[in-house]
């Protein structure tokens, strides 16, 4: 199963600076990430199972991305499940669960509804069909 998936975002996020192009999708991607300290932030964080929402550019052969301390920007990730060790087994269960609602959290997203951005991913998480 991939637990990757691209949006195309309705109006896309502008980068201002010069010579970069403007984020117009918007990637959603469900990963196990092991337990520790954050290097960016110094805070500890558990392990298990997360969903990343990221907006990008896609060009050929490049993927690219913000790093400015703006969370519209830049992204975020939301713990779904922990977990002491990686389980492909929940990670399937989490982006079977998600992906159906990928073009929702999209425009949400691109209209800086965060909140209802980690609404909807937690509900359909928490669901069971």
């Amino acid at each position: 199963m991939n637990n990757e998936k691209y949006v195309k975002l309705k109006k896309p996020i502008i980068r201002n600076n010069k010579g970069l192009d403007d984020l117009d999708e918007l990637r959603i991607r469900v990963e196990y990430q092991k337990g520790g300290w954050n290097i960016f932030t110094g805070d500890s964080e558990n392990g298990g199972v997360y969903v990343y929402v990221t907006p990008v550019h896609r060009g050929n052969c490049f993927v690219s991305t913000t790093i400015d301390g703006n969370i519209h920007n830049m992204g975020y990730k939301i713990l779904l499940k922990e977990l002491g060790r990686k389980s492909q087994k929940q990670i399937d269960i989490a982006t079977e669960r998600i992906m159906p609602f990928a073009e929702v959290i999209a425009d949400n997203y691109g209209e800086g509804n965060h909140k209802q951005v980690y609404n909807i991913i937690k509900n359909a998480y928490n669901s069971e069909y």
